[in-house]
């Protein structure tokens, strides 16, 4: 006989059970000791079922508090337990798909093992309590759980306290009271036509969707939410949905309060969340709208799903076997969701739990711009799944949507850009006197070159466009913004050399240009630019005006006059794409203002870019546009509206009358010698950007990295 560590014992036949039980050890044993508890329960006869079922559940509590001490003591001795303790059914797991290796029957290895509310709830959903023992207990009386010594009191029946612990489960806000077709906003075929519209023209900018998956009928059945907002972001482009866009953005903030109230949640409510960020209107200030409200709305309904976790990913990026904390059962995952009637193996199911690992990247990658943009810190953990997600858009390649290359690019590019950033600083804090400051700037330099170098190699393919392997312009300006941001915090760092800091100017002024170069010449693919781009274009603006406008020899200063040019048009492409159609809103006009009020006072011209007479010419004209039923998507019409423009002032300038360069019009590696050929001054240290109509631009850009040192360099004081 093989005597486990419950005390129960198995025939001698079953030696590799037995076997398996010698080795359990800590959370292991405890957890093997729950499961016995519960099977001995269920096999018991009517007289043993009949005995106080408290002390079953007092028993259990016991355990799991005994697992929790024992599982914190095992983290703190063994760190790297999870790779250096292995049984054989490790080994056997390890060689099979994740979505079928976790057994969550009998074995020893059990899910949940590092959450003690989900512990509570699978044994509560295991039904410790015999039904005929429940008839015989009062509802209304109340429960004591007793221990030496104490006595607490609950209110509560047994089956209240059955439903209160219930593992998570998706909750759906669907029904005829929120969905927009029941209540008569709009009518099923123009939902369909929107659908249309938003995969057509906006879904590349806003990653997570799986076409094949979120059709209208299944995003209708899982969330009123998401539907809403998918058809209010294609009714905000199309000129003639105006009226249609107004009801149906008020309904989304409705949805949107109702999910928060209720407490509703599901993947495609995460989708909703981050759907709605990319084209919300401006609030009455800089800051006010919902854009950091719905993104933590959004990873806390992520965390309670656990779209955290690896569901479809059989091995680690360097073959190694995930731990099991990081992993979800593929049945489980399903049934978490709602479809317990679904097999994991079937292309379906398959859809099913890639969309919940491509929700939870797609996640990653909007937090990360938003703060890189804003200046705000990061909340959405690099897990498992994004470390080794360096492949994911290769797995599963007959399931895979073609957009999955372009987000799994900008996960990786941003998840590895801390570490990069990290080398810098550790390569500056390391600097002394005695070393040449040009050695260490130059090996900065190739440094965070090999960075972008390597990474576009593996992503070339994935991302760029024709046989030239351009890159499309909204992901060009995302990673040229990082480019940007990586040389802005080299030049802040307290302990960079005064070389590195001269020295990468010219690289940060470069990108800063390339930046907007690209948002004018890409205008016409750039009609759906979402504000978190508007915002990183801004940026690059400010940046410019801060290192290319020296206040010294300002009469030759060949880069001054270009770089207010091209800021004048970058201004100019904000505003018509924040105007067009009419009823859009687009956060992008005030942003385009302010850069033209920034150039104006540069140019030494009143505060106030626009006359009264000028404000009122650019009103949109009051004649109402034909409504139309049919929204021909595939028409350019319906996409554009036309819109008239700033007029052009001319500057009072003070600088060289040399012909401006036209940046606008130039390629890369033109606007970088350009810019080499130019010396660009240091500014004088502790000085601030100049207020801009008595409000701190530094603060109110909410921009941690900006070059503060270089301020004085600035023209418009």
């Amino acid at each position: 006989m093989y005597a486990v560590p419950d005390g129960v014992y198995h025939p001698k036949s079953s030696t590799r059970e037995a076997e398996r039980g010698q080795k359990r050890k800590g959370v292991d044993k405890a957890l093997h000791q729950i499961e016995q508890a519960i099977k001995k329960s269920k096999n018991a006869t009517t007289e043993e079922q009949l005995e106080d079922p408290l002390k079953i559940v007092s028993h259990l509590h016991d355990l799991l508090e005994k697992a929790e001490r024992q599982l914190a003591s095992r983290k703190a001795d063994q760190p790297h337990s999870s790779e250096s303790i292995s049984t054989p059914s490790d080994l056997t797991q390890s060689q099979q798909p994740h979505s079928t290796t976790l057994n969550t029957d009998d074995g020893p290895a059990l899910d949940d093992a590092e959450n003690p509310l989900q512990l509570l709830a699978r044994a509560s959903d295991l039904q410790l309590m015999p039904p005929t023992i429940g008839r015989n207990l009062p509802s209304s009386s109340p429960i004591a759980l007793s221990s030496p010594g104490t006595t607490v009191y609950s209110n509560h029946s047994a089956r209240a306290v059955d439903s209160f612990f219930v593992p998570i489960r998706a909750s759906l806000d669907v029904g005829p009271e929120l969905d927009p077709v029941d209540i008569g906003l709009i009518t099923f075929e123009d939902a369909n036509n929107l659908f249309a519209f938003f995969y057509d023209h906006l879904s590349h900018t806003r990653w997570g969707f799986d076409p094949a998956i979120h059709t209208v009928s299944f995003v209708r059945a899982q969330s009123s939410f998401l539907f809403t907002s998918i058809l209010a972001a294609s009714a905000s482009f199309l000129p003639s949905t105006e009226a249609l866009s107004r009801r149906l953005l008020s309904h989304v903030k409705v949805l949107a309060q109702n999910v928060i109230a209720r407490r509703h949640r599901s993947v495609e409510i995460v989708l909703a969340f981050m759907a709605n960020i990319p084209w919300m209107a401006p609030g009455k200030r800089l800051g006010d709208d919902d854009t950091c409200l719905y993104i933590a709305m959004a990873l806390s309904i992520a965390l309670d799903l656990s779209l955290n976790k690896v569901a479809t990913l059989p091995r680690t990026s360097t073959g190694g076997q995930f731990s099991r904390g990081d992993c979800i059962d593929a049945r489980r995952a399903l049934s978490m969701d709602g479809f317990e009637d679904v097999e994991a193996s079937s292309e379906y199911g398959r859809r099913l739990l890639r969309r919940r690992e491509r929700t939870w990247i797609a996640l990653f990658v909007v937090e990360r711009g938003v703060c890189l943009a804003r200046g705000r810190s990061y909340s959405v953990p690099v897990t498992a799944l994004l470390e080794n997600c360096d492949k994911w858009h290769l797995s599963d390649r007959d399931i895979a949507d073609p957009r999955d290359g372009q987000m799994n690019s900008m996960a990786t590019l941003r998840r590895d850009l801390d570490e990069l950033l990290r080398k810098v600083r550790r390569a500056c804090d390391d600097y002394r006197i005695r070393e040449n400051g040009i050695n260490v700037a130059r090996s900065i330099e190739s440094m965070i070159e090999s960075f972008y170098d390597s990474w576009f190699a593996v992503w070339a393919l994935s991302i760029s466009e024709g046989d030239s392997q351009s890159l499309p312009p909204y992901v060009e300006i995302l990673v040229t913004h990082t480019r940007l941001s990586t040389y802005s915090s080299v030049m802040n760092h307290p302990t960079a050399p005064t070389e590195v800091r001269s020295f990468f100017r010219s690289e940060a002024l470069s990108s800063a240009l390339n930046v907007m170069r690209t948002a004018i010449q890409g205008e016409s693919r750039l009609k759906s630019m979402p504000n978190n781009t508007v915002i990183m274009i801004a940026f690059a603006a400010c940046s410019a005006l801060s290192l290319g406008l020296a206040k010294r020899n300002q009469n030759d200063n060949r880069l001054a006059p270009s770089v207010l040019n091209l800021i004048t048009e970058t201004a100019d492409v904000l505003e018509r794409i924040g105007a067009t159609p009419r009823h859009r809103n687009g956060a992008s006009v005030l942003y385009g203002r302010f850069l033209h009020e920034l150039v104006a006072r540069a140019r030494g011209q009143p505060d106030s870019y626009y006359t009264q007479q000028q404000q009122q010419q650019l009103q949109p004209p009051l004649q109402p546009y034909q409504a139309s039923r049919n929204y021909n998507t595939t028409d350019p019409r319906t996409f554009s509206q036309e819109y008239l423009p700033p007029p052009n002032i001319s500057p009072a300038t003070q600088y060289s009358l040399a012909p401006p360069l036209q940046f606008s019009s130039m390629s890369g590696d033109q606007i970088a010698d350009a810019v080499n050929s130019v010396s660009l001054p240091m500014g004088e240290a502790g000085t601030l950007l100049p207020d801009y109509q008595n409000f701190p631009l530094n603060e109110m850009m909410l921009w941690e990295w900006f070059d503060n040192t270089s301020a004085a360099d600035l023209s418009f004081m």
